[in-house]
């Protein structure tokens, strides 16, 4: 009588990826760098930015009481420091660069209006649900990042906001991250590009409309390969958001013989306010009338499912360590801020 080959003596390499313990098991852990990586970074940003405070306040207090010490408090640990770490950690992965392809002026005014539309809608968001923490806590959430912003220089904001986070946040959250991710699938690389950069800002006030920015640059680099576009279209949406709304807003409320209906810069304001609701409007139909242009392939060159490289890419060692100290810090900037 022939004997039947007994199935635990196949060896796993015949498997298919999807069904290959070994196989998962390397990806799995591979792509926990990524969630190590970014631990790393907001520990030793944290720790270099307190370490950075003290010594300047022990021994440097003119410095540390000047406007300069909040953008080099930030630059320093964050993109200095931290993103080195970062860098460091990422090094060593496979990646896979998207093809180089020219975005085209219809198509950059196109993605320019969509974006304001996702800053705006994910404002609202944001502040609807903040109201609705603040009613529930019974206190006020400060905004601490815009109240830093608000507190700061023009000149400084502009170094810190406009030039330095545009240029190195696109850096670590498209370039590194998504050609490290790309392997797997666009639609996977774009998705987590976008929910990280979301998470990273630590906070509710910035949580929904860095996660649409952030999924929408990075679909820009997917499709691109050129990550000077959404560069710039970070440095202009910063620009627009907060430098020029706040020199309004100073401009308003500086001078106490305006305090009153005729206050020119009043008329200002309102005409700005309209110019951004417009390209607000024209984001939304722009988005709708071009919905089948914003599609991605959802496997890669590591023949998994998107349901499988979400598993392995967020259920790691990496990711659990990084989302449990995020966590913290939203929960800190709820009720201890």
């Amino acid at each position: 009588m022939e004997q039947q080959p007994n199935p635990q003596y196949f060896s796993t390499f015949e498997l298919p990826p999807e069904q290959n313990p070994l196989y998962r098991r390397n990806e799995k852990k591979n792509l926990s760098r990524i969630g190590l990586a970014l631990f790393l970074y907001l520990i030793i940003a944290g720790l270099t930015q307190t370490l950075l405070m003290y010594v300047s306040y022990f021994f440097f207090p003119r410095f540390f009481q000047s406007d300069w010490f909040f953008p080099v408090s930030q630059i320093v640990p964050m993109y200095l420091v931290g993103f080195l770490a970062f860098y460091l950690m990422l090094r060593g992965m496979p990646k896979k660069s998207p093809e180089k392809i020219k975005l085209g002026g219809e198509n950059w005014v196109m993605f320019f209006a969509v974006s304001f539309l996702l800053m705006y809608v994910g404002s609202l968001i944001a502040n609807f649900l903040m109201k609705a923490m603040e009613i529930l806590r019974g206190a006020e959430i400060p905004n601490i990042v815009s109240d830093y912003i608000s507190n700061s220089s023009p000149v400084v904001n502009f170094i810190l906001v406009v030039l330095c986070a545009p240029i190195f946040e696109e850096l670590m959250f498209r370039k590194l991250l998504i050609d490290r991710m790309l392997p797997y699938s666009p639609c996977y690389a774009v998705l987590t590009s976008g929910l990280i950069f979301g998470l990273i800002h630590g906070n509710f006030y910035q949580f929904f409309y860095a996660f649409f920015l952030g999924t929408l640059f990075a679909f820009v680099y997917v499709k691109t390969g050129k990550l000077r576009y959404t560069i710039g279209m970070h440095m202009i949406l910063n620009f627009t958001g907060s430098i020029i709304v706040d020199a309004i807003s100073e401009l308003i409320n500086g001078d106490a013989a305006l305090h009153s209906s005729i206050n020119p810069w009043r008329f200002v304001d309102t005409l700005y306010m309209l110019a951004l609701l417009t390209v607000v409007v024209c984001g939304g139909i722009l988005f709708f009338r071009n919905l089948s242009k914003f599609r991605l392939e959802r496997t890669g060159d590591r023949a998994l499912s998107l349901a499988s490289q979400f598993r392995l890419g967020w259920g790691n060692i990496g990711m659990l360590l990084f989302g449990i100290l995020i966590l913290s810090t939203f929960i800190l900037n709820i009720f201890f801020a």
